[in-house]
């Protein structure tokens, strides 16, 4: 909800780059591109596991890369009609891994203490709630696009923040308390969405 013009603007930006040339270097195929997001991301960890500041910094570089075919798979189906039911769930199955792994990025930069595995898994519970909330108000018939405060799009840009002023800053603390916004934000989200939901059902 609070990036969603934002949102917008960067896809009309997105499409004006492809027609300009992009597309052309870019597959065809857009579940190539969810596909390759995923692989992009299951590299990650390893990286944070050197517990090196390079590596750090290549795994923000290859968490925004991810990020980015993640945003331009739908825009290369749009631009050659090649939008399918498939595409979408893969996108949306697939996208549930990307958001998982960048949140254990997180976790394993702060070793994986017992107060950041409990945020982090209360964050994971926020994340999958907020998707399930959306998902089955939709087959219900509600519509829950750009509804709660911290959706998708939302949650990846504060980790890429929480990750890059970690980087700058090498405070250990940045990532506990950016693990614990994740937390309480997530929940935050997915109790929004339920109750929007409860209230239009119960009518």
């Amino acid at each position: 909800m609070v990036l969603g013009k934002l949102k917008d603007r960067i896809e009309r930006i997105g499409r004006s780059v492809l027609e300009r040339g992009l597309v052309r270097i870019l597959p065809r195929n857009p579940n190539v591109l969810t596909v390759s997001s995923l692989i992009i991301a299951l590299i990650t960890p390893y990286f944070v596991l050197l517990h090196l500041h390079w590596a750090y910094a290549l795994t923000l570089a290859l968490l925004i890369l991810a990020s980015a075919l993640d945003m331009l798979d739908g825009l290369v189906a749009r631009y050659w009609g090649r939008v399918s039911r498939l595409g979408a769930f893969l996108d949306s199955t697939l996208d549930r891994y990307v958001d998982f792994i960048a949140l254990v990025d997180l976790w394993l930069v702060n070793d994986g203490t017992i107060l950041s595995t409990i945020l982090l898994l209360f964050a994971v519970l926020g994340s999958l709630m907020t998707s399930y909330a959306r998902a089955k108000a939709e087959t219900l018939g509600v519509k829950m696009m750009g509804v709660g405060f911290l959706e998708r799009e939302e949650r990846l840009i504060l980790i890429i923040l929480i990750l890059l002023l970690f980087i700058i800053t090498n405070m250990y603390a940045v990532i506990f308390y950016g693990l614990l916004l994740l937390a309480v934000l997530t929940n935050i989200t997915a109790i929004e969405r339920i109750v929007i939901v409860a209230r239009t059902l119960g009518k």
